[in-house]
This record gives structure tokens, C-alpha cells and sequence, in this order.
């Protein structure tokens, strides 16, 4: 069992869907509270006040960062918020933990990581398939050569992001939202790479949009070739409007000795293919799983499959500790650096779609 320690306390700025979602996941973790909660939208705000009856609600989140006392603020709101609240929630010395991305363009996500690299406190970017144990266990295998060099990385992350009746939300709308299937879900695989593989020199990539409704709407789909520090070769592919694709995700990585393959469909699975030997698919829910022993009743009634919501768990227990223990965000999690990073390829990606060619990814960190 773990050890009960001090509680956590978190501000949470946005109460929208997602916000519900990591209001939900720190309710339920037995070492973080939800003290208070801001939303601007009166019908999401009226349910926060239903859902945590006993948090401080505020609707402006300047005045509430220069009034309450939390450990920590979780950022929850639509991107072209982000800036302004991070900065805020830093000069009052507040752990930062910020959906991704930081902000619509590398710009604005370097300012933000400038601004935090001059304090101590904990900063974290949401890229959660970092915590889905079976990309865990990949990243083990990787480094540990079992698999031999890596040659190629391959990925695909395919949806349907509209609404019911096919209406659009702010996610396809460039100025409050950055790239579209290259930001928003291009970036999740980007950082895979990233976390798996090595880090990306140089993009090219191709993008179209079909949606209709407003001039300033940003990326359908987004597909790219990039070279990665170590030789590798990967291979993008993202689509937000694919009617027939419940949610495709997709990594496979190559090497000299074999092949890990993921899919998010099957998320407590791993396969590995050799040479004459086939497939080997096994289930990552073993007594030696990486969260057993905080969330998962493993040796109890045998070993339980997880599900995507558990991954945002063992995120939140990753910043959580962090806090507690002054333990590191990375290698495992991805801090404002890792944001930025992968701010500054999308936005090369999208500049090597405007020229056709590949492009260089220079860092400015």
C-alpha cells in the first residue's frame, strides 16, 4: 500500500471537457484536492458548483491566481489562454501542470518556457501517451537494445474530432487553437517519437483542410516525414475528419533486431515481432506493472486491464509525486521544454507544407 502523505492542492483553470476530466481524475487521486475551480462559461460553471460543491469557484483566473493559496494550478483551458495564465500562475510560485500545447505557436510556448526555466517550481505538459504503460514498457525495451537500432518510426492517429450534427469547435479555428490535426494530434505522435526514438532535425510535411465554415480554419489532416538524431526515419500521419475511424492509433517502431508495434484499440497490449520467430503479443498488466501499486489491483484478483482514463491517472500521480517528493518531471514526463520542442516542429512542419521541402528544425532553447 502507499504511504498516505500530504495532500496536494490544486486550482484548476477550465471546467469544459477536459477540465471535468482532470477535475474527476485529482478528486479521486488519495493525495491531491481540488480547492478551487475557475470557468468562464455559465453553464460549465453551474456544474462545477454542483460537482465540488465545497471548492472556491471563480470566473476570472488573473484575480483568482492573485488571491488563492494552492500547491499547485492545472490548466485546462483553450490554448490562446495559456500564456497569460501560466505567467500568472508563476509569479505567484504555483507548480504548473498545462495541457498541450503550451500555446498556438512555438513563440509563445518559448516565452512560456524562458519565463519557468527562471523558477523552481514543477512544471508539466500534458503529453499522456508517455503514461500508457505499454509505451512505457516500449521505451525500455528500445533503450535497452532488444530490438537493435532503430531505423524507422511509423504512426497514425486518425478520428472524427466535429461535433454530432458536424459543427465545428475552437480546435479548427487557427487563432485560438495553432495547428489543427498537426497540433493537435500530430504533436501527441511528434513527442512519442521524441520520448521513444530521439529528437527531430528536420520536417517535411503536407497538410489540406475541407473544412468549411470559417476562413481562418486550420488543419485537417497532416502527414510527415522527419529525420530523427539518430538516423531513423518517421513517418506522421494525423486526420481529424475520418468518419470511419472510432480512434486509429498507430506506432511501430523498426529495428535492426525487430519490430514493437502499438495500437490504441488493444491499450494494454504489446507486440514485438523477430526475424523467423513471428509476432509476440502480451498483455503490459503483469505483477510488475509500473502503477501497480498505486492503482491497479494487481496480485488482488489477477492483473486488470487499464483503460484510457487510468493514463491520465497515473499522469496526475506522476505531478502529484513530483511535488510531494521534489522528484524530476522528465525523463518520464514531459515538461514545458518537451512542449516547446514540440511546438517549434509543428510549426516547422507547417512551414515545410507552405514550401514543399524539407525544412530544419532549429531549437531556440
Amino acid at each position: 500500500m502507499q504511504t498516505q502523505m500530504r495532500r496536494i492542492s490544486f486550482a484548476l483553470v477550465g471546467y469544459g471537457r477536459f477540465g471535468k476530466h482532470h477535475a474527476n481524475i485529482l478528486h479521486h487521486h488519495p493525495n491531491a484536492v481540488v480547492e478551487v475551480i475557475c470557468e468562464t462559461d455559465h453553464i460549465a460553471l453551474k456544474q462545477a458548483r454542483v460537482d465540488f460543491p465545497d471548492a472556491k469557484i471563480y470566473t476570472e483566473p488573473i484575480n483568482m491566481l492573485q488571491e488563492i493559496k494552492v500547491d499547485a494550478v492545472s490548466v485546462v483551458s483553450p490554448e490562446d489562454t495559456h500564456a497569460r495564465i501560466v505567467r500568472a500562475a508563476l509569479n505567484h510560485g504555483f507548480h504548473v501542470f498545462c495541457e498541450k500545447p503550451l500555446a498556438p505557436t512555438s513563440d509563445e510556448a518559448l516565452d512560456l518556457l524562458i519565463n519557468i526555466q527562471k523558477t523552481d517550481v514543477k512544471h508539466m505538459c500534458a503529453f499522456i501517451h508517455r503514461f500508457i504503460p505499454s509505451l512505457q514498457l516500449a521505451h525500455k525495451i528500445i533503450k535497452s537494445g532488444e530490438i537493435g537500432e532503430v531505423q524507422h518510426f511509423r504512426s497514425q492517429f486518425l478520428l472524427d474530432m466535429r461535433e454530432a450534427d458536424g459543427s465545428l469547435t475552437w480546435r479548427f479555428i487557427k487563432a485560438l487553437a495553432g495547428g489543427g490535426a498537426s497540433g493537435d494530434l500530430g504533436s501527441h505522435h511528434i513527442d512519442v517519437a521524441r520520448f521513444l526514438v530521439g529528437e527531430i532535425e528536420e520536417v517535411c510535411a503536407t497538410t489540406r483542410t475541407w473544412s468549411e465554415g470559417n476562413k481562418d480554419i486550420n488543419d485537417d489532416s497532416f502527414s510527415a516525414i522527419a529525420h530523427i538524431e539518430n538516423g531513423a526515419i518517421a513517418t506522421i500521419e494525423a486526420s481529424r475528419i475520418t468518419p470511419g475511424h472510432a480512434l486509429t492509433g498507430r506506432i511501430e517502431i523498426d529495428g535492426t533486431k525487430g519490430t514493437i508495434s502499438f495500437d490504441m484499440e488493444r491499450l494494454n497490449e504489446l507486440t514485438i515481432t523477430e526475424k523467423n520467430k513471428g509476432p509476440r503479443t502480451f498483455s503490459v498488466t503483469s505483477s510488475n506493472h509500473p502503477y501497480g501499486s498505486f492503482y491497479l489491483p494487481v496480485g488482488l484478483q489477477g492483473a486488470h486491464p487499464i483503460s484510457w482514463r487510468d493514463c491520465f491517472a497515473f499522469q496526475a500521480h506522476h505531478m502529484i509525486e513530483a511535488v510531494q517528493n521534489n522528484k524530476q518531471i522528465e525523463p518520464l514526463g514531459a515538461t514545458f521544454k518537451d512542449g516547446y520542442r514540440v511546438a517549434e516542429i509543428v510549426d516547422v512542419a507547417l512551414l515545410s507544407a507552405k514550401t514543399g521541402k524539407f525544412e530544419k528544425v532549429k531549437f531556440r532553447d
